[in-house]
């Protein structure tokens, strides 16, 4: 692996994902969002969304600013990650124990002082709690065994490189020039690639990316670095399953944390990509790369999206 991959590194996102994040609605009345065949009621938003406000000055603060509209996308998202959450388990048949959740908000003071400075209350703080659970165990089942193998290229600014993903997308053979053009590093690297195999336990900055949390065929754009000086516009090609490196058996226990749950949710958003999100305009739209709703689609942090061959829309 060219050590252009290895630096870098989402580390503030990853944290966003563990934070979470009129017009006319969706197809079912009454709906902030649908995920797959799943409903989040416009009721279920407002009052988590009044329960926050109650318990939180911060939140109490950005209401009198005009900013509601924030927290109000918060709490969808949170509901639209649960619902991912959920649809991951069933799928791979992951039972959580409720003696470890109980724990795990204990550990933190109680519901109360755990659900302090978020969009949690002392009810859903568990549910979330047991979404982390999920997607730890998604995490553990793939962190030294997933694969995936992709097409690369690095641009310098976001919107270079979100329009050549789209471009892309709607373009295949695109793809090639835009490699051969890339511009090469401060040290003189080729910031390009085709065919490179992609491993977490060999480029753990990378654990947190959209490329986890796609089925092959997807392209990708993202921020390739923390201050964003660099962007990956990537296709992801393949997704393996892999022998893991011996010494890799603890690896779980070696990562932090957060990074382990970032991992563990692109997995979920994996098992759950042939659910579509649909979130209500007055809420805005679903970000999969930030995985919080946004106010609009300029505003996501990246982009994802299948080339019109295979999209069947």
């Amino acid at each position: 692996m060219s050590t252009v991959l290895k630096r870098f590194s989402l580390v503030g996102v990853a944290v966003a994902l563990l934070a979470t994040g009129c017009g006319t609605g969706p197809a079912k009345a009454g709906s902030a969002a649908i995920v797959g065949d799943q409903t989040v009621s416009l009721q279920t938003v407002q009052d988590r969304t009044v329960t926050v406000l109650k318990k939180e000055p911060a939140a109490q603060q950005m209401q009198d600013q005009g900013k509601l509209d924030q927290v109000s996308r918060l709490v969808l998202a949170d509901e639209i990650t649960h619902q991912i959450a959920a649809a991951a388990a069933q799928r791979e048949n992951i039972t959580v124990d409720e003696t470890k959740v109980y724990d795990a908000v204990q550990e933190k003071g109680g519901p109360e002082e755990a659900a302090k400075q978020s969009e949690q209350d002392s009810t859903t703080i568990y549910r979330r709690q047991r979404d982390v659970l999920v997607m730890g165990e998604l995490a553990r089942r793939n962190l030294s065994t997933l694969e995936v193998v992709i097409d690369f290229f690095q641009a310098k600014d976001p919107k270079e490189a979100r329009d050549k993903a789209a471009e892309v997308a709607a373009d295949p053979s695109k793809m090639a020039r835009f490699i051969q053009e890339a511009p090469r590093t401060t040290s003189g690297q080729q910031a390009s690639a085709t065919n490179q195999r992609v491993r977490v336990t060999e480029n753990p900055s990378l654990v947190h990316t959209m490329l986890w949390g796609v089925r092959p065929g997807t392209v990708v754009a993202f921020p390739a670095d923390e201050q964003q000086a660099s962007w990956m516009v990537a296709v992801v090609k393949e997704r393996n399953k892999v022998s893991p490196t011996p010494g890799e058996e603890d690896l779980t226990e070696r990562i932090d944390p957060q990074l382990l749950a970032a991992f563990g949710l692109r997995v979920a958003q994996y098992l759950a990509a042939d659910m579509d999100v649909e979130v209500n305009p007055r809420y805005g739209v679903w970000d999969p790369t930030a995985a919080t709703v946004v106010a609009a689609s300029g505003e996501k942090a990246g982009f994802v999206g299948v080339p019109a061959a295979k999209n069947k829309s």
